[in-house]
């Protein structure tokens, strides 16, 4: 791996000119069809295609800007571009590196294979001549080039104060100064659109003043003036520059993003898809404030080593980060008394890159830096030597960062991790080390998450990149960066017992890109909000589908997970107490041959409970488990099929009814083709096939036993209709022969409903679904009474 990120890294430098975009969509097209989701249109595909020289935007391909590429079966994308270099990250599995014989017999695919090695931190060249590449791309190739050195991984190994906690006595963030003019460029929207157009090639050897990752001439300006300097075997006009006044707030923002760039349109809402980031090195006249050459690389590694790290930490966010990298020199001595010590460099290193020479200047340049790179957010970071009022610090919500060379006491090799930590403020993360003066309170980023791990009043604080020099997330922090969107398969909505005084809302869902995503509901507070969406389990990559229940065997109730991923299902659980931490996936039964929805329910058999799992056969029927909670470990039975009978089962839904004696029976709906089947499990643990109570259904059905009918309790099925929305059917269990109702259609408006859960709430016994309908969750609850109607839908997620 390249530095001490733990993913496969290699870097291409893809072709310029005609025919290079149907190359390099043959390069990232799937080896075979199956797990590998297309991203949708506004994320970065897995390979960019377009000529060099383009910006390699987000989701741009020869079809335009939004238009995705097939994902790598392997897992790979890029996660950094420089014109045409691009840096390609894939989870550590050498068994998937190689090319299947399907990929080597597609036409003009099988000779770039075979420059494509498995080895990491390779360096492939698809032009097969020196490309001449611009000064950005020579950096961030040479960069990768120094983290997959093993010198740099011993160092990296070996880390000074690796896992300290920050110790410094004071924020490391500010509110910078409002915006005093017009925008010089017009802000693109927040995403882009799939129709915009991709700016036209340049040929990078003709710029002079402001090379950029796009291969291009910076529309930036060109620096009249100035001395030339060479990097590698690529040479860029060096400007004159200026920032901020590097006096450090208490960073009082409450959270709230303050609205970068052009007005009401913010430029780092969310760390998801595509980031601009403009890499600014301010130089002085003297040797004691320039950079050296290896300096310059050191400086773009240990940023692209901190941004692999959050790529692929949450690969749900589908992260690209697309560079501009400018190396500016003024003709400014240093004066440590300056009043205003960054804007002393700052001012006259915006007026070089051509824009005004104050803080209007930088909200200038990420504008334009990202409507030039086509992403959908930006933010820039100047690297100095010059005297600073703080080593390092940044703005909540952007729009720039601003970092001593010699990084105080935590040094250069520690320039990553204070990147990330400096990017966490950008996008919405605050401080949680307790010198900041941290509190657990706050509305932050744009889930408006507390700061639940600061050191000053967090009970149990645990290692997080924005408490302590460490590569590590507490559960709060991901929220707060805006990490969340995006579901598939079935969600799984539960009320809670000890959460919250009414009992929230627990939803899991599985990720449209990888793992699962956990939000809940805050059912104390009035307006409902949801909150928190958290990431989990993303090393099972694509999930199928998810059941969960919250068991009692602890106070309060564990969340129980049940995940099907391929033909097998795996176990995890969470805490309720504490952090509230997840634990990590084992498998139950892998290679079993199951498909469609599982179903986990706690049953009352058994002292304590034991779990009854049903899950469709990938053939005919159903698959049948249990977990013995009297039994120290809580073993897992070996599967039992059975329901032959009923062919391929698509969905299933599993309760523990209260009918026929004892302990109740177990009931199940399952859904095999358009049809609904009843089954139950009576006292002599045999399956009985019941009647067909639905025609015309899709997705997966929702069952529950409800309150409604007194003692008798009625059935309560949901699912989705071939013909859009919703249909509801009930059992009348109190009838001295008891019958399913015809079907109910709602919520006709939601149009083809994918998937769907069902629960009776303590709202006053309201029936409560929650839809997912493509990547969004909607819900809808039902009033209780002779009258009872369903409301309209609300998207919730």
């Amino acid at each position: 791996m390249a530095g001490d990120v733990p993913v496969d890294e290699r870097a291409l430098i893809i072709p310029s000119g005609p025919g290079s975009a149907s190359v390099l969509r043959a390069a990232a097209s799937p080896d075979q069809p199956g797990r590998g989701a297309t991203p949708p249109a506004t994320t970065t595909s897995a390979v960019p295609t377009g000529a060099a020289g383009t910006a390699g935007t987000a989701g741009t391909t020869a079809g335009g800007p939004g238009a995705a590429t097939p994902a790598d079966p392997r897992g790979e994308r890029t996660l950094h571009h420089y014109g045409r270099v691009q840096v390609l990250g894939r989870p550590r599995d050498p068994d998937t590196a190689r090319p299947s014989a399907t990929t080597q017999h597609q036409p003009g695919v099988r000779g770039l294979a075979a420059l494509i090695p498995p080895a990491d931190g390779s360096v492939v060249s698809t032009t097969g001549v020196s490309p001449g590449l611009s000064r950005a791309e020579t950096l961030g190739l040479d960069a990768f080039r120094l983290r997959a050195s093993s010198a740099y991984r011993q160092m990296k190994a070996e880390r000074p104060r690796d896992g300290h906690d920050w110790d410094m006595d004071r924020p490391c963030t500010d509110v910078p100064p409002p915006r005093t003019s017009a925008p010089s460029t017009p802000a693109p929207p927040a995403a882009l659109s799939p129709t915009a157009t991709p700016p036209a090639p340049t040929d990078p050897s003709s710029a002079v003043g402001g090379t950029t990752s796009a291969g291009g001439t910076s529309p930036l300006g060109t620096a009249a003036t100035g001395t030339a300097v060479r990097a590698t075997s690529s040479n860029g006009a060096i400007g004159d520059g200026a920032i901020g006044d590097g006096a450090i707030g208490d960073g009082a923002s409450n959270g709230q993003l303050p609205s970068s760039g052009a007005a009401g349109v913010p430029t780092s809402s969310r760390l998801e898809g595509s980031v601009a980031v403009g890499l600014i090195l301010v130089e002085g006249p003297t040797a004691d404030l320039q950079f050296t050459a290896a300096e310059r690389t050191k400086v773009v590694a240990e940023v692209q080593n901190g941004l692999s790290w959050y790529a692929t930490t949450n690969p749900a966010a589908d992260l690209a980060f697309h560079y501009d990298i400018q190396i500016v020199r003024l003709s400014v001595a240093a004066n440590p008394n300056a009043t205003d010590l960054e804007a002393l460099w700052r001012d006259p290193t915006m007026d070089r890159l051509g824009h005004k020479p104050n803080f209007d200047g930088v909200y200038d340049y990420v504008d334009a830096l990202r409507g030039r790179l086509q992403t959908t957010w930006a933010y820039c970071a100047f690297f100095t030597k010059y005297p600073v009022g703080y080593f390092a610090y940044s703005s909540i919500g952007g729009p720039r960062i601003v970092m001593s060379y010699e990084n105080d006491g935590w040094g250069p090799d520690n320039i990553d991790r204070v990147f990330t930590h400096e990017t966490g403020h950008i996008f919405g993360a605050p401080d949680e080390y307790g010198g900041a003066g941290c509190d657990c309170g706050g509305e932050w980023g744009v889930f408006h998450a507390p700061n639940g791990n600061c050191d000053s009043c967090a009970s149990a604080p645990v290692d997080c990149l924005m408490r302590s020099n460490s590569f590590a997330l507490c559960r709060y922090t991901p929220s707060q960066l805006g990490w969340g969107r995006g579901v598939t398969g079935n969600p799984v909505l539960i009320q809670s017992k000890g959460l919250g005084r009414t009992g929230n809302f627990e939803v899991l869902v599985p990720s449209v890109f990888a793992g699962l995503t956990h939000v809940w509901r805050d059912n104390d507070v009035t307006s409902y909000p949801w909150r928190d969406p958290w990431q989990t389990a993303q090393s099972l990559g694509p999930v199928d589908a998810v059941s969960m229940v919250q068991s009692t065997l602890a106070s309060p109730g564990p969340l129980e997970v049940v995940v099907r991923v391929g033909d097998g299902l795996q176990f995890l659980w969470r805490e309720s107490t504490g952090m509230f931490a997840w634990h990590a996936p084992v498998p139950i039964a892998s290679g079993q041959g199951v498909r469609g929805v599982p179903s986990l329910v706690q049953s009352r058999l058994g002292a304590k409970g034991n779990f009854e799992l049903l899950v469709p056969a990938a053939d005919v029927g159903l698959v049948h488990l249990w977990r013995n909670h009297d039994v120290q470990g809580f073993p897992w039975s070996s599967p039992t099929r059975f329901g032959a009978n009923l062919g391929k089962v698509d969905a299933v839904s599993l309760i523990h009814g209260t009918l026929g004696g004892g302990t109740g029976m177990l009931e199940a709906v399952v859904r095999v083709g358009s049809r609904l089947v009843h089954l139950t499990r009576d006292n002599t643990a045999v399956w009985r096939t019941g009647p067909t109570f639905g025609e015309g259904v899709a997705g997966n059905p929702a069952l529950i036993q409800s309150t409604f009918s007194g003692g008798a309790r009625n059935f309560e099925v949901v699912v989705p209709s071939t013909g859009g929305g919703l249909i509801h059917y009930y059992r009348n269990n109190g009838a001295s022969t008891p019958f399913w109702s015809g079907p109910r259609p709602f919520a006709p408006s939601l149009g083809r409903v994918d998937a769907v859960s069902m629960i009776q709430s303590n709202f006053d016994g309201h029936l409560e679904v929650l839809a997912r309908v493509g990547d969004e969750l909607h819900m809808i609850w039902r009033s209780s009474g002779p009258t009872a109607t369903w409301s309209t839908p609300r998207r919730v997620f």
